[in-house]
C-alpha cells in the first residue's frame, strides 16, 4: 500500500495512480482523471448508429397479423445465428434465439431455434433442406 500525496488515501500497490483523485505516487496529477461516480454512463451499443445490414431483420409487421414460427432447431446459438443470417441474405427475414434454453434449463428439447414469419415458412424450409443436403454432401461423416 502507498499513501496518496494529495488526498492521503491508501492505494493498493498495483495501482499507479490514486483511485480517489488520480494523483501518482510522485504527486503528479492527471488532468483527465475522473472518478467512477463522476463518469457519464457509457453509450449503449443499442443506441449507436449501426450500418445497414448489421442489425438482425426487424420482426414482422404486427399490424399485418404476421406471427413468428420456428423453422429450424439448431445445434447451438452459433448455428442458429449463422442460419438466420443466411436466410436473411436470401430475402427471408429470420431471427435466431438469443439464449440456449438447453444450457439454461438442462432440457434436451429446448435447443435454440431459428424463427421466420409464418408466410415465409415454406421458402425457409425449402432453403434449409437444400442447405442441409449440400452440407451433408460436402462433409461426409464416416
Amino acid at each position: 500500500m502507498w499513501n496518496c500525496p494529495k488526498c492521503g488515501v491508501k492505494v493498493d500497490e498495483r495501482f499507479e495512480v490514486c483511485w480517489s483523485c488520480g494523483t501518482s505516487r510522485e504527486g503528479e496529477e492527471d488532468p483527465d482523471f475522473m472518478r467512477a461516480e463522476d463518469t457519464p454512463p457509457a453509450e449503449s451499443p443499442l443506441d449507436a448508429d449501426v450500418p445497414a445490414g448489421q442489425m438482425p431483420p426487424a420482426g414482422p409487421d404486427e399490424s399485418a397479423g404476421s406471427d413468428l414460427v420456428a423453422c429450424y432447431w439448431a445445434l447451438d446459438l452459433m448455428q442458429a445465428k449463422f442460419l438466420a443470417d443466411k436466410l436473411s441474405e436470401q430475402g427471408i427475414p429470420a431471427v435466431p434465439d438469443t439464449h440456449d434454453m438447453h444450457d439454461a434449463l438442462g432440457s434436451m428439447n429446448a435447443a435454440p431455434r431459428v424463427w421466420v414469419r409464418e408466410e415465409d415458412l415454406p421458402r425457409a424450409r425449402g432453403w434449409l433442406e437444400a442447405y442441409d443436403k449440400q452440407y451433408k454432401s460436402e462433409h461426409v461423416i464416416e
